[in-house]
């Protein structure tokens, strides 16, 4: 049950970058052609396309903690024999699921701040908070993974591969 969930819930979080990376390249495309062809711009395009990539950033930090694939240092996990690597991979998941905890305690107490005082954005004029929703729903979707990751620790079974890296 629970394993449908988090596939299900994956698939709901990529399309979501997938569609915010589309929409992020076709406005800029489309900003760029209205500058370069009809000499005019659209004042609200550079402002969503930031807030695009704001929300992509955000629910992409859950889908990397899904796949194991956040930027780390894995010298002691590498040498560390079966026990000790145990309590260290423990030890570091329950230090980012205690900051993706502070996500949302203060992600949605600054969403409620701004939506109090009804900020609006300076282009699109759309709710500030709208866009700040996305640390505390991050930190939640982190959360998830996180706890994911601490069943697979205690249970013991082996850490997924990381995602490639890609060589440039």
């Amino acid at each position: 049950m629970w394993q449908r969930f988090s596939r299900g819930l994956a698939k709901v979080e990529a399309a979501a970058v997938g569609s915010l990376i589309l929409f992020a390249a076709g406005m800029l495309c489309v900003q760029i052609t209205a500058r370069a062809l009809f000499n005019t711009s659209f004042s609200w395009a550079e402002e969503s396309v930031r807030y695009a990539i704001i929300w992509m950033v955000f629910l992409s930090c859950g889908l990397a903690f899904r796949k194991d694939a956040h930027i780390s240092i894995d010298v002691l996990r590498q040498i560390l024999p079966g026990r000790a690597r145990t309590v260290l991979e423990l030890l570091i998941t329950l230090v980012c699921a205690v900051l993706a905890g502070l996500l949302v305690w203060y992600g949605t107490a600054m969403v409620q701040t701004l939506y109090r005082f009804g900020q609006v954005s300076p282009a699109m004029e759309a709710p500030m908070y709208w866009f700040y929703l996305a640390i505390p729903v991050s930190g939640v979707l982190m959360l998830i993974r996180l706890a994911e990751s601490l069943v697979r620790i205690l249970r013991r079974r082996p850490v997924r591969e990381p995602a490639p890296v890609l060589a440039g």
